[in-house]
């Protein structure tokens, strides 16, 4: 402790620092930011989506088998209903321009929590509505398909959807988690703007 004490530098470093405030400009260039990052996200998704919708169209228009015809309906259907809750929990709000200091900071905070809270729950918007899909297209290849082939290619399909989709929710954890580490950076860098 006296080595500290005879050092000014020392001394210096080892006092509580306060947190930081940001300005208003600097909060607002984050938002803008991360809502074109959120944007560029639903464009991705969205152009994904329809590619799907586009495939999938296809198969059902070629296709003679009824249940085949569900099972591309159903992909179709939840494909759509991905795009819609994309859209309607996972669209940037844009922040308005006569904001406060603090009210602008409050602003971006729930931006930031709202998407995080969107990407933890992806299972119920973005698997749950291809989950029926998946099922009509196990009854779909299970009816057309002779016992001896049927069970070799239902694994390849529930490998690739199981494997399609761990990926996407880690993905989708991993961004939840850097969305988490971006609020604890902006709580810490507000100082006592903290909630």
């Amino acid at each position: 402790m006296k080595e500290i004490l005879d050092n000014p530098q020392q001394i210096w470093q080892s006092q509580p620092v306060e947190g930081t405030k940001m300005s208003v400009e600097a909060i607002r260039l984050r938002a803008g930011k991360f809502e074109r990052t959120v944007s560029h996200r639903n464009l991705r998704e969205s152009i994904l989506a329809l590619g799907i919708i586009i495939l999938f169209a296809d198969f059902f228009r070629t296709s003679h088998d009824v249940a085949y015809r569900v099972t591309w309906g159903l992909f179709i259907a939840g494909a759509i209903w991905l795009i819609v809750q994309l859209y309607r929990r996972g669209s940037p709000k844009a922040m308005p321009a006569d904001l406060g200091r603090s009210t602008c900071l409050e602003f971006f905070r729930s931006e930031l929590e709202r998407q995080r809270d969107l990407l933890k729950d992806y299972w119920t918007w973005y698997i749950v509505p291809l989950f029926p899909g998946y099922v009509a297209l196990h009854v779909a290849y299970v009816q057309s398909f002779p016992r001896a082939h049927r069970w070799l290619g239902l694994g390849v399909i529930d490998l690739s959807f199981v494997g399609m989709f761990f990926i996407l929710w880690k993905l989708n954890l991993h961004a939840a988690r850097c969305l988490e580490r971006s609020i604890d950076e902006l709580n810490a860098a507000t100082g006592g703007d903290n909630r």
